[in-house]
């Protein structure tokens, strides 16, 4: 004879539940337990990104279309490549561009690139901010792109970027976005 046992049914539901097709959502976390897996994914990622060292380059670049249309300019930049993120500082000048010298000091805080199987190809994409003097400081920001190929010491590279400039103030206008393409060449430290 089967035993009865009196079963209380309750009309609240169950935070969590027996069945595992479903998932648990986000929002049944608590914010401390948010933070901690927050914590783990950033120091993790930074870990592999900082950890892995590929390279220091310099490079001497320039805008053959702009070279063309206004006359020679030229442009030098240091490159400090990980796995995964790389940084970089540059500075470009473009003496007597419409009148008035224009020199722009850039920096990538926060860039990301490719490497090939053999280290021989590079594919990369990131933020740029500086500042133009041209008649004074004025800032910009955008993005860059580019592609390298290394031989044993040197490579050659496109990189192509768009930025917002406000060195128009100079003529009373409103800030402007332009895309510029250059050719690089340079040297691996």
């Amino acid at each position: 004879m089967p035993i009865k046992t009196n079963r209380v049914k309750s009309t609240k539901s169950l935070p969590y539940s027996n069945n595992p097709l479903k998932t648990i959502k986000m929002k049944n976390l608590n914010k401390s337990t948010k933070i901690v897996l927050l914590t783990i994914a950033i120091l993790l990622s930074s870990y592999y990104a900082i950890a892995q060292d590929k390279r220091f380059t310099i490079a001497m670049y320039a805008d053959p279309v702009a070279t063309t249309k206004n006359g020679f300019n030229i442009g030098a930049s240091i490159d400090y490549q990980m796995q995964l993120m790389y940084f970089k500082a540059q500075v470009f000048t473009f003496p007597n561009l419409n009148g008035t010298n224009y020199t722009e000091f850039t920096g990538t805080p926060l860039g990301f690139n490719y490497h090939s199987k053999f280290d021989d190809l590079r594919i990369y994409s990131g933020l740029k901010l500086g500042v133009i003097y041209r008649d004074g400081p004025n800032p910009t920001y955008g993005v860059e792109a580019g592609i390298e190929y290394y031989f044993r010491d040197f490579f050659i590279g496109l990189m192509v970027s768009r930025d917002r400039r406000t060195d128009s103030i100079i003529w009373k206008t409103e800030p402007y976005w332009r895309n510029s393409g250059f050719i690089k060449i340079g040297i691996e430290l």
